[in-house]
């Protein structure tokens, strides 16, 4: 798979995403909520697909002070990212495709988590290679830890997506006339090669919770925004 779509933004990630997916923030927002009401603080994070560490900064709050996260990711950029914003919480910092089995092996380690979390990561993924990350995340997983998927699904295909894609489309639009999507980042987006470009293929909701519940989880979908969604899948003691 290729990153350099990734490794191009990664200054403008933080600021420039939410105007991209309206659901980037509500979603971030309610996985802190959901960790909040959870017994145990997570000593043992994991964060797949970690970009710039934007999901672990916003669960750190209701984090152990003692705890320490495992981050990966395909752009050499944004794992460095992630290990700048996280310094003194870092483990462990894996850079490359964690699909792959390299990167794989090293990552998903049986029964080692008790927090997985994986935002945005699995939309450039067929189903059959999101199941067998599903899967592993799942074997990482403690007995009664968590893992808090958020990422692009549709309704039904094509047409749940092409609804959502003209909404956000507007918005994007309303952004761009506002000066909100800085020029520099939107000649980024808009201008990388074809080779460079990675696959878009959300998945299902239903799908994903099959997925999630063949892995062994007990899921639930607390919150869905204009084609994202979060889903919360706990592993049974």
């Amino acid at each position: 798979m290729h990153f350099a779509r990734y490794d191009r933004i990664v200054a403008h990630y933080p600021s420039m995403w939410p105007l991209l997916v309206p659901g980037y923030e509500p979603i971030l927002n309610a996985m802190l909520d959901v960790v909040e009401v959870r017994d145990n603080k997570p000593r043992s994070i994991l964060d797949v697909g970690c970009g710039p560490g934007s999901a672990t900064i916003a669960v750190a709050p209701a984090c152990h002070s003692e705890g320490r996260v495992t981050v990966v990711d395909g752009s050499p950029r944004m794992a460095a990212a992630a290990a700048e914003m996280l310094d003194g919480y870092i483990r462990d910092t894996f850079v490359g495709d964690f699909t792959e089995a390299g990167t794989a092996d090293c990552v998903f380690r049986d029964a080692t988590y008790d927090l997985i979390l994986c935002s945005f990561a699995l939309h450039h993924l067929d189903d059959g290679t999101k199941r067998r990350t599903i899967d592993a995340m799942g074997s990482s997983l403690q007995p009664g830890g968590l893992l808090l998927l958020a990422d692009e699904v549709v309704s039904d295909r094509p047409a749940g997506w092409e609804v959502v894609e003209r909404i956000r489309g507007r918005i994007i639009q309303k952004h761009l006339d506002a000066g909100d999507i800085t020029e520099e980042f939107w000649h980024l987006e808009t201008s990388l090669e074809p080779e460079a470009q990675l696959p878009f293929l959300p998945t299902r909701i239903d799908d994903m919770v099959s997925f999630l519940a063949r892995a062994g989880l007990a899921v639930s979908c607390p919150v869905s925004i204009l084609g994202s969604a979060l889903l919360v899948a706990l592993k049974p003691k």
